[in-house]
């Protein structure tokens, strides 16, 4: 796939989905006592279960998340220049969008942390946002590969 639109679309509809998951329910949250649901979000949901995460965590996973859309949207405006950078971009947004995971993980263990001190027995589920945010780190295992072969080819 030599076109170079394919490789800057790719780019910025990683970007977009990267970004429309910072919206989405991250985690479900399942009391089986209470037969109580709940989702957490990104500004938190944390509320509905009694327990306690600190705002920190939710600001630090949203400012990877965002920093991941934004290195995307970026490296797609530096394909369009054709400069070899936006490379490295795709590779700081993959790393963005692993610390994004992480830290929605800590705020996920950390209401079940507290669930348990209750005596509570409650599991967490993955859901949209985080699976979007999975399915773009999956790509961005592949993709800026595949965009410096097709559009960087190394002299030989």
């Amino acid at each position: 796939m030599k076109s170079e639109k394919l490789w800057i679309y790719l780019t910025y509809a990683c970007g977009a989905l990267s970004f429309i998951a910072l919206f989405l329910p991250q985690f479900e949250i399942v009391v089986w006592e209470k037969q109580v649901k709940g989702f957490l979000f990104l500004w938190g949901g944390h509320k509905n279960f009694y327990t306690d995460v600190s705002l920190l965590v939710y600001l630090v996973a949203a400012m990877w998340g965002i920093g991941a859309a934004g290195a995307l949207f970026w490296a797609g405006v530096l394909l369009r220049r054709r400069l070899r950078t936006a490379i490295a971009w795709m590779n700081w947004a993959a790393f963005f969008v692993a610390m994004e995971l992480i830290f929605l993980l800590v705020a996920a263990e950390e209401v079940l942390t507290d669930l348990r001190v209750q005596s509570l027995q409650a599991d967490s589920f993955a859901r949209w946002g985080s699976w979007l945010s999975f399915a773009v780190l999956f790509i961005l295992l592949f993709l800026p590969g595949r965009t410096k072969k097709a559009l960087f080819p190394s002299p030989r």
